[in-house]
């Protein structure tokens, strides 16, 4: 699938238009998109694909919450009754996932989760899925990603700034409590021990997978720890690209550089078009791709498959659990970038 315009998505959520797609079927086939926020980098390059292959004959409408869980509630409530067949849902709050899902069952209503995992427990009804990536193998591709560089480089090298042997690192997590902050977060760690390495955490700041956030965030642990910081571990690409920001704020990083000349490493996660044109900028190390283009085929294909009534023996994905559809990605360096540039 090729990138669409962003404007598409921007009048899609701010208009909240039910749009019909050409060909409407003889049912009159409706789903609903429920998004937790819509200036979320990732969530936007994912609806976008999603948006631009919904199948032929289904019309569609899509709800944008602005991060709150209340809003998202009344959103789905509103909807219910107006002859939907199926919810496409991007949780704000895991935790409220056992409510939506009561309220659908009762409507007879099936329902993807995507990106914002539910409570396992929770995902035992007839017509729930969850498609999302690897989060554990995510974090753990970080870690190699550095492990690979610090292997050649860190002992005896700049990196190793106070020559101790000893990673000194801060990490920006991205929502307390959301399972792919906690989970990237914790395998990160323990992949980088597990390859050898010593791991002294400076400090772990919280910045929502935000940008601006992150910004902050940075700021914080710079001003705390300064130049002893020698690795960042970034839940995602967008709260590393504020630590950046702020980093070339403060001229600790020089846009004219060259990777291997920057003072330290940051690395991230998702490969989103602002993280990889970082990454070919030389600020940005290296990302590990969360696949939104397999993401958004993943959930188009249940879409078909619930909406026609087909069965599973052939679906094109594997389905773990009886709920699950997990995609792995790939690491991303300077060496590769290009490769993953326009998808």
């Amino acid at each position: 699938m090729k990138r669409t315009a962003p404007k598409l998505l921007l009048i899609l959520i701010c208009c909240c238009l039910l749009l019909p797609l050409a060909g409407c079927g003889p049912r009159g086939q409706k789903i609903a998109f429920f998004i937790y926020k819509s200036n979320d980098t990732f969530i936007s390059e994912l609806m976008e694909y999603m948006t631009a292959g919904v199948p032929e004959g289904v019309s569609f409408e899509v709800r944008d919450a602005g991060n709150s869980q209340s809003v998202q509630n009344q959103q789905i409530v509103e909807l219910f009754g107006g002859g939907f067949d199926l919810f496409v849902i991007n949780a704000v709050d895991r935790l409220a996932c056992s409510a939506i899902i009561e309220k659908c069952e009762k409507e007879d209503l099936p329902v993807i989760f995507f990106n914002r995992e539910p409570p396992e427990d929770l995902l035992i009804s007839s017509g729930i899925f969850y498609v999302g990536a690897d989060a554990e193998n995510q974090g753990r591709k970080q870690a190699e990603m550095v492990a690979e560089l610090f292997t050649k480089k860190f002992a005896g090298s700049k990196y190793d700034k106070n020559s101790d042997g000893i990673v000194q690192l801060v990490i920006l997590k991205g929502e307390q409590g959301h399972q792919d902050a906690e989970k990237r977060t914790d395998s990160c760690v323990a992949r980088f021990k597990e390859l050898g390495f010593t791991a002294d955490i400076l400090g772990i700041e919280v910045a929502d997978w935000n940008r601006r956030d992150g910004y902050d965030a940075m700021r914080r642990l710079y001003e705390q720890f300064g130049d002893g910081i020698e690795l960042v571990f970034s839940n995602n690409d967008d709260m590393a690209l504020g630590a950046i920001d702020f980093l070339l704020d403060r001229r600790v990083f020089s846009p004219d550089s060259p990777i291997d000349e920057q003072p330290f490493v940051i690395v991230g996660v998702d490969g989103t078009a602002v993280g990889l044109d970082a990454i070919g900028r030389g600020l940005l190390y290296g990302t590990v791709y969360n696949d939104s283009v397999k993401q958004a085929d993943a959930i188009l294909a249940l879409v078909d498959y619930i909406l026609n009534d087909k069965s599973f023996d052939d679906f094109p994905y594997a389905i773990t659990k009886g709920y699950y559809i997990n995609t792995d990605g790939d690491i991303i360096t300077q060496a590769n970038v290009t490769d993953f540039m326009g998808r």
